[in-house]
């Protein structure tokens, strides 16, 4: 991508939408030209995270058990193509797309197609609870979608959602699109089983009331090019956006247990990023125990202690030694 075809000002007020706060943001793009500038810059960033979370999801055992994909809120079509790179496109026979942008659900139909033209790929009319044949038994992909609904459109959202055999979302790691991807979590954990980030099944333990400071993300890793390509030093500067920070929240659920999920009891996932300081460390899990500050002290665990250090390549562990009574990590391994 060379910066003469980016229209900076288009990004400008793209960022400036999405800043908005007051309400929600509605349609962001006014034409084909805006969707080409997104999905160039913003919407590849999102792209990052998905192929965080997709890594994630493969330790968890998740692999596609539908020949369909319904990208529901498509955008510029970029959770549909991660997911068709990292799992292959001969998984999937059709893809649906909505979005309540129909320049937008063009503009992703059009980009999907050129980039796989053996799929079909559908403009799918507006998904209402229970009625969606497209979305009835696919792999629902929710992506910068639900941190954007309010309470009532959250609520039919996760309706709609119930007739899926798999669902993935990827949202913002801020502690409000945390905070609303967990209550679609419990809107929807009677009818399937959750995959990741969860090692267990039942409430989430980010809504006991001495957890509500909490919040559910991780952070990704971006690409090489972030750093070495002249035009994504100038997207940062520009936007003003950090892009050594990729903070994200997912989740996956399906309607079955995946048979190499094998037994997840004993795992435990990392929240946020450890805190360091001089020979310990500090960090939040979360497990079939709940919610836990722990602190791994240098001379403990010199391994673990480089991985957390350095930024592990996942979010999943297991702790082998955990003195109960004072918090104190004493062993662990990376899964």
């Amino acid at each position: 991508m060379q910066d003469t075809e980016i229209n900076w000002d288009t990004l400008q007020r793209l960022r400036a939408h999405f800043l908005e706060t007051s309400s929600t943001p509605g349609v962001y793009w006014q034409n084909e030209s805006d969707l080409a500038d997104y999905h160039a810059t913003f919407a590849a960033r999102i792209g990052w995270k998905w192929d965080s979370a997709l890594l994630e999801l493969r330790k968890a055992g998740f692999t596609p058990i539908s020949r369909k994909i319904f990208d529901w809120g498509c955008g510029s079509g970029i959770a549909t193509l991660r997911v068709l790179e990292f799992f292959g496109a001969s998984y999937f026979d059709e893809v649906y797309l909505w979005d309540h942008s129909a320049a937008a659900c063009r503009f992703a139909q059009k980009t999907i197609s050129q980039a796989y033209p053996q799929l079909q790929v559908k403009i799918a009319p507006a998904p209402v609870s229970g009625e969606s044949s497209e979305l009835s038994d696919a792999l629902a992909l929710v992506s910068h979608a639900v941190s954007e609904l309010g309470y009532e459109a959250q609520q039919s959202l996760s309706k709609q959602l119930r007739t899926a055999a798999q669902l993935i979302f990827v949202e913002p790691g801020n502690h409000s699109a945390s905070r609303k991807l967990i209550a679609q979590r419990e809107a929807l954990r009677d009818a399937f089983s959750i995959l990741a980030p969860c090692s267990r099944c039942d409430s989430c333990p980010m809504l006991e009331d001495e957890n509500t400071r909490h919040w559910c993300h991780f952070f990704g890793k971006p690409p090489v090019e972030a750093f070495t390509e002249s035009f994504w030093t100038k997207f940062s500067q520009t936007m003003e956006i950090d892009l050594r920070s990729l903070p994200y929240s997912f989740l996956a659920m399906q309607k079955t247990v995946p048979a190499e999920r094998g037994d997840s009891s004993k795992h435990s996932r990392l929240i946020g990023r450890p805190r360091q300081f001089k020979g310990y460390t500090r960090l939040l899990s979360c497990d079939q125990e709940g919610l836990r500050d722990l602190e791994l002290q240098k001379r403990d665990d010199k391994q673990l202690w480089k991985v957390l250090k350095k930024g592990p390549d996942t979010t999943l562990f297991e702790w082998t030694q955990i003195d109960a009574s004072t918090g104190r990590l004493k062993s662990g391994v990376q899964i």
